[in-house]
């Protein structure tokens, strides 16, 4: 498993995903019927990358610069994460500087541990040496993975969420 850029490639299997998610009511804004036609696909991937270039986007907390990440397994598409290379108000109660999910058939097989650490690496390597991380009190899997990943849980927001930071950066031993 790897991170990769969102591409053409994964087209397949990104609907696929969609559909499972859809399944559980998430991700609704997307219609899978529509972004079947290839070059609206090929827009939509321009759309989020110009999106988290210039930090443009119609809510408040996605107006920062940020990536977009796809898990990837081969041409699989497995789940995606969302770096903030900065963060607004809204970001440091909800959401902090990297979200992620797992599509449902690839879930409970440690990719969201594993995606969360590749993701706090890029971080790390953008400049980020401390990054948040926020969850529901009640998603105790989110919690688990954050914790696997060295998390320490801070607070709890305004907003009700769990508030973990996690080091980017790990000293490497002397040679």
């Amino acid at each position: 498993m790897t991170l990769a850029d969102p591409g053409p490639r994964y087209h397949r299997s990104f609907l696929d995903a969609l559909r499972e998610y859809h399944r559980e009511g998430l991700h609704t804004d997307l219609d899978p019927r529509l972004l079947a036609d290839r070059s609206r696909f090929l827009r939509w991937l321009d759309e989020v990358r110009e999106a988290g270039v210039h930090g443009t986007a119609p809510l408040e907390r996605d107006r920062v610069p940020h990536r977009i990440l796809w898990w990837i397994e081969g041409d699989e598409y497995l789940g995606r994460a969302r770096l903030n290379l900065r963060l607004n108000d809204e970001l440091a109660e909800f959401g902090g500087h990297i979200g992620y999910d797992i599509r449902p058939s690839a879930r409970g097989r440690g990719h969201a541990t594993a995606l969360l650490r590749a993701v706090l690496r890029v971080a790390g390597e953008a400049g980020i040496e401390n990054a948040l991380l926020t969850c529901a009190p009640g998603n105790h899997a989110s919690r688990r993975v954050i914790e696997r990943n060295g998390g320490v849980l801070a607070d709890t927001s305004a907003a009700g969420r769990l508030r973990y930071w996690c080091l980017t950066r790990r000293s490497t031993p002397p040679a």
